[in-house]
């Protein structure tokens, strides 16, 4: 239950991760877009904060703890890896819309579980929100 826990978590600073870019009046293409996010996404982020949407289990919220300050996410060319305290994992990931300074995307797991999230980028910083059970909730990745 810990492993999948760290996952879920993973994935939703992943959602932290996933950038919505809203391009106000730009002439970028959705394409272009969706190139530079993943461009803007690549590199190692650290979880600073996350608010679930509901109260965590006692376990999950030791979870959550263990890994604030300390899970790195890393994201390279649509693959991904979560490594923490309690977690060390990756998977496949897709930035499905873009706009501006903001993201749409999925986490895939190790067993093609999807993972929504959308993000903003903030300059070094990336605002995410997870919509996905047990991990629903907002928070916050600095770059590493």
């Amino acid at each position: 239950m810990t492993n999948r826990f760290a996952k879920v978590l993973f994935l939703v600073g992943l959602s932290l991760a996933t950038p919505l870019f809203v391009a106000c009046g730009s002439a970028t293409s959705p394409a272009d877009s969706v190139v530079s996010a993943n461009q803007r996404l690549g590199g190692s982020w650290r979880l600073q904060s996350f608010s679930p949407a509901t109260p965590l289990d006692l376990p999950l919220q030791a979870v959550l703890q263990a890994e604030l300050g300390q899970l790195i996410v890393t994201f390279n060319q649509g693959q991904f890896t979560a490594v923490g305290p309690g977690v060390n994992f990756g998977g496949r990931y897709e930035v499905t819309s873009a706009t501006g300074d903001q993201a749409s995307l999925i986490l895939y797991d190790a067993q093609s579980v999807a993972y929504h999230f959308s993000a903003q980028f903030l300059g070094k910083e990336l605002q995410f929100q997870s919509n996905d059970k047990p991990w629903v909730g907002f928070g916050k990745f600095d770059r590493s």
